[in-house]
């Protein structure tokens, strides 16, 4: 079921600063174009591995993008909406926040390991699952 009005959704989310100099690190590196890439590809990874995630708490959190410039067709909002994670939450956008710092820290292990990202091969491994 899609939503037709967001309650309390913020109109900014962000980062941890760590995950954030991630982003740009991935975007100097040209693995991204855009940092806001990099941040809908990690909520995207995170959906596709159907995790939930932690909540982030403590850590201030860099903010990072207007939710009009990262999702103005609320394609983000819906498709997890369309998903329906267990234990889903309002405000929506906190939990692809949520989603977005699970997904970097993954993006930042799988660099760690491999000196690189390696985009096509994430999403494949994504599909086997």
């Amino acid at each position: 079921m899609i939503m037709s009005k967001e309650i309390n959704e913020p109109i900014t989310i962000g980062l941890s600063p760590i995950s954030h100099e991630w982003l740009e690190t991935f975007k100097q590196e040209k693995i991204f174009q855009e940092m806001m890439d990099g941040y809908r590809f990690a909520i995207a990874y995170s959906l596709s591995k159907g995790i939930e995630p932690p909540i982030i708490s403590g850590e201030k959190k860099t903010t990072t993008f207007n939710i009009g410039s990262l999702d103005p067709k609320k394609e983000i909002y819906n498709s997890i909406l369309a998903l329906n994670p267990p234990n889903l939450e309002a405000p929506i956008y906190k939990y692809a926040e949520r989603l977005a710092e699970w997904g970097v820290t993954e993006l930042v292990s799988i660099y760690k390991k491999s000196g690189t990202l390696d985009l096509s091969e994430i999403i494949q491994d994504s599909n086997k699952e």
